[in-house]
């Protein structure tokens, strides 16, 4: 399944861009650059409370990934923008937190 970064606020993350910040650098190795809010989503109303925050960060710096044991099997690929709006349409990209920014980000 293809999914943007993402993960739950940690009680030592000051806030949900902190979460960001940490889970996109545990996942990809990717940190720092300019971070910009796209607001939050509620993927599942009627049936959770959970909310999903959305961030776009532009001009990150690479480095090495930290993930934990539990995403050992986790590949990271770096898509371009035309590939991913087009993995939505066609189905291959279905988790609807990550599509909803995708399909955000083309005019």
């Amino acid at each position: 399944m293809w999914q943007l970064p993402g993960g739950s606020i940690d009680p030592d993350d000051d806030d949900a861009l902190t979460a960001a910040q940490r889970e996109l650098a545990e996942e990809t190795g990717y940190h720092g650059g300019t971070w910009i809010g796209h607001g939050s989503l509620h993927p599942l109303p009627g049936l959770t409370d959970c909310r999903v925050y959305l961030w776009r960060v532009d001009q990150p710096t690479s480095g090495p990934a930290a993930a934990d044991p539990s995403e050992a099997d986790m590949r990271v690929l770096r898509v371009p923008l035309p590939e991913a709006v087009a993995a939505v349409r066609e189905g291959r990209l279905r988790c609807a937190p990550s599509a909803a920014p995708v399909l955000s980000l083309t005019d």
